[in-house]
């Protein structure tokens, strides 16, 4: 199992990353809504296949993993950073 594989087992289960997709889709996010968001997003069945499918591993950085850290990152900063 990769990194990357590794990386979208834990982030559905992760409270900060359900609370980036709540924010875009104004509603409760569980760990499996999160978890079907990843594999939909990659265009995966299985988010194993990302091991194997270099087109999902891409899909899951630019659709998940960037745009979530960007959020992330700007969710920490002080408020009126950067103004």
């Amino acid at each position: 199992m990769t990194s990357l594989v590794r990386l979208a087992g834990i982030l559905p289960r992760q409270p900060e990353f359900r609370a980036w997709l709540a924010e875009a889709a104004h509603q409760p996010i569980t760990a499996d809504d999160a978890a079907e968001f990843i594999r939909i997003a990659c265009g995966v069945d299985s988010r194993r296949e990302l091991d194997t499918n270099g087109r999902a591993a891409d899909a899951f950085h630019t659709m998940v993993r960037r745009p979530y850290l960007a959020w992330r990152d700007q969710q920490h900063q002080p408020k009126g950073a950067g103004a």
